[in-house]
């Protein structure tokens, strides 16, 4: 898996490293190799800066907790290796002839990516997909309950919280003027869980972040300010864990939705993480059958 370092709050390198655990708790031989850095602006950075990292390489964490080593350049030689790429990476830069493309998001219809031939595709839910290329993908993915998250049942609970990330362009509406801002890259899950259990309401401006649903874990009413589908129904299509307990818009009937649901998406939740792991072996075995027994 050809990846970044562990990032707690990046649902991506989770799922990432998530994988390579998953494979090897299986029987199966997984390592993580680690992806280039890049410029802020995706760019990847010179023959320079790579000869300079090559005798000072830059530290690489990963989560103590998973099993995740690290790849030896011999562990690349095998003929039947298989890489991974995330759909950011483009074209092929491990040279690895057996290529599978994870579809982790996708940010529009204009998409930066540069496929080779005789590719496999995955996509960790249907909003990710580019089926005028994979023809469809196969479901990948790795949901995990984070117990972190926790409902304290604390009696004042007050106020609002938001989040923007990947809903920047979004108008700003009022409920957010005197809101809390989360911003997850300074703080820690502990810390969110304890915003969540002090406010009554979290926003978020992202239509797909596990975010929304933490709020709701932690006993937080939980909306999605819309803007990306014209109803629930189109937005829950493409979000499937968004069909309980979070409010789309701003709507009684919303709240109320979100209200009734509630229960419903903490076992949702649950079911997902054991049909993740379901996912994981119908990728083993369809890699298997496209790139080690055809051969």
């Amino acid at each position: 898996m050809n990846a970044p370092a562990f990032n707690p709050d990046s649902g991506g390198t989770i799922f990432m490293h998530e994988l390579v655990h998953a494979l090897n708790t299986l029987g199966e031989e997984a390592y993580l190799w680690p992806m280039a850095p890049v410029y802020k602006r995706g760019r990847f950075r010179g023959p320079l800066y790579r000869l300079l990292s090559w005798f000072s390489p830059a530290p690489y964490p990963v989560n103590p907790d998973l099993n995740t080593p690290l790849a030896a350049k011999a562990d690349l030689r095998a003929p039947d290796v298989v890489i991974v790429y995330p759909e950011i990476v483009l074209g092929n830069p491990v040279g690895i002839k057996n290529v599978v493309r994870w579809l982790l998001y996708k940010p529009g219809d204009q998409h930066p990516y540069k496929f080779t031939d005789n590719e496999m595709f995955f996509r960790v839910f249907e909003k990710a997909d580019l089926p005028e290329i994979t023809g469809g993908a196969p479901d990948l993915y790795l949901y995990k309950v984070n117990r972190t998250y926790r409902n304290e049942n604390r009696p004042n609970r007050k106020g609002a919280c938001y989040i923007v990330r990947k809903g920047h362009r979004k108008p700003r509406i009022p409920q957010t003027e005197d809101a809390t801002t989360i911003n997850i890259e300074g703080l820690t899950h502990a810390e969110v869980n304890d915003v969540f259990n002090r406010c009554e309401t979290f926003y978020s401006y992202d239509e797909a972040t596990m975010y929304s649903q933490f709020a709701v874990v932690s006993g937080c009413k939980s909306v999605v300010v819309p803007g990306e589908h014209e109803s629930r129904k189109d937005w829950a299509r493409v979000n499937e864990l968004g069909q309980y307990g979070i409010a789309y818009g701003l709507t009684p009937s919303e709240r109320s939705h979100a209200h009734t649901t509630r229960a419903q998406l903490i076992a949702l939740l649950e079911h997902k993480e054991e049909a993740g792991l379901e996912t994981v072996k119908r990728f083993i075995t369809l890699t298997k059958d496209r790139f080690i027994h055809d051969t």
